[in-house]
């Protein structure tokens, strides 16, 4: 019998030891900061936040995703918690200098003095999966080189393991969970976060990203330097940009680069069906007058052609106030549809989007709305796709960048024009 089934049980049992001494850290943390906090609710928030983010930051590069997502919602969670798991986006504690030479040397077979005239030990920023540090070529050009962490893929592997018994489990102890795809949601972003691990699936989403976009100035991806990338380097351009905490004492046009953030996010997901889908402040700098720099292109989410359309159609159809074509797309696309009362799922489905309608559009936050139609799905028993899981994240994080810096635009308005070319349409309203 072979031991190899034995030694991953192992493994996946020292990973959950692991997991549940950084709990009871974490836990320990939370108290102390709440009792000296007292009665001071921002004081105890913060507390909790420190606690989080000792947790993700001892759990590894699938929690401190998670945080990292969680971090960009500030019209969602209160800001004492948001101040501390904004930590989670560039400031994981680093791997040492000497670690970080003897990867760079191994996977180009020079000393690093050969590489770079200058290379600075210090990272630029370190988060979940590598650390960025800044560099220069022997032609002069500035570089960020980016290294992996050691033994990352071994930690992912075993998080992986765990996630999914952990979603199989609780499927079968709330059944309703199972119309909510837990299970295949958590399948499809641990399978994402490990993709992230071989710098070159990131190098050559580079490429992609930066062709789909060759027509818009506004949106800027770092060029590559090809014979210094590997499956654990990768050696891009230095955009020396403006950080977003850093943009009200900017000359940037804040209304322009919010356009051109919701702009990207539209035609990645309505026309391209390849989106990044980890746009949190530490992964993007702004130009002047009003570009975005996009990096950290590793975690993305793909839609085929059909999929395409129909996200289109039924997002088209929220846009519209069409509710009767929202529940018809969910009910048709669905692995397992058994609404006991079809009309009544229509008619809530309907009395949903239309409340959307009379609130305004602008006024919705996404996050929670797409709670909602879940519980509206799940009570009627039809089951929800988990393909969109990374989009999903992806709107999610764009919707959080504009409630920050330009609340007055709706993520709908801006997705229209786009919509209404991904369906063949002149005009927006020729559907309605």
């Amino acid at each position: 019998m072979s031991r190899a089934p034995l030694r991953h049980g192992l493994r996946i049992a020292l990973r959950s030891a692991q997991l549940a001494a950084a709990g009871c850290v974490a836990a320990t943390t939370f108290a102390g900061g709440a009792l000296r906090a007292g009665r001071d609710r921002d004081a105890r928030l913060a507390a909790l936040g420190v606690a989080l983010v000792e947790l993700c930051t001892r759990l590894g590069a699938t929690f401190i995703k998670v945080g990292q997502i969680a971090s960009t919602r500030n019209d969602l969670l209160p800001a004492p918690l948001i101040r501390e798991l904004a930590r989670l986006r560039d400031e994981v504690p680093p791997f040492s200098a000497a670690e970080v030479q003897r990867v760079v040397e191994q996977e180009f077979g020079q000393p690093l003095a050969s590489l770079f005239t200058s290379f600075e030990m210090e990272p630029v920023a370190a988060a979940s999966v590598a650390q960025v540090h800044r560099a220069t070529l022997p032609d002069g050009r500035a570089v960020a080189v980016k290294v992996r962490r050691p033994d990352i893929g071994r930690k992912v592997e075993l998080d992986r393991s765990i996630l999914l018994t952990s979603g199989r489990l609780l499927e079968r102890l709330v059944p309703s969970l199972r119309l909510v795809a837990l299970e295949g949601a958590l399948r499809q972003f641990c399978a994402a976060v490990e993709e992230q691990l071989d710098l070159r699936i990131e190098a050559e989403n580079n490429r992609r990203f930066t062709r789909n976009f060759a027509d818009d100035p506004a949106l800027v991806f770092p060029e590559l330097v090809p014979p210094l990338c590997s499956d654990a380097v990768l050696t891009m351009q230095f955009v020396d940009g403006v950080h977003e905490r850093d943009l009200e004492r900017s000359d940037i046009d804040v209304r322009a680069v919010v356009q051109a953030g919701m702009r990207c996010v539209c035609r990645m997901i309505f026309l391209h069906g390849f989106v990044h889908a980890d746009l949190h402040p530490g992964n993007m700098r702004f130009l002047p007058p009003g570009r975005i720099a996009l990096f950290d292109l590793g975690l993305v989410g793909r839609i085929d052609d059909a999929d395409r359309v129909t996200t289109a159609r039924m997002l088209f159809a929220f846009a519209t106030g069409d509710g009767a074509t929202v529940a018809r797309i969910f009910h048709d696309s669905s692995p397992l549809a058994r609404p006991p009362h079809y009309a009544a799922y229509e008619g809530e489905m309907v009395e949903f989007v239309g409340g959307l309608q009379r609130r305004g559009l602008g006024n919705v936050q996404l996050a929670l709305e797409i709670g909602r139609l879940f519980d509206i799905l799940r009570r009627h028993r039809i089951q929800a796709r988990s393909h969109m899981t990374m989009v999903n994240l992806a709107l999610m994080t764009a919707e959080g960048l504009g409630k920050r810096l330009a609340p007055d635009l709706s993520l709908t308005d801006e997705a229209l024009p786009y919509l209404a070319e991904a369906l063949g349409l002149t005009h927006p309203t020729a559907a309605s």
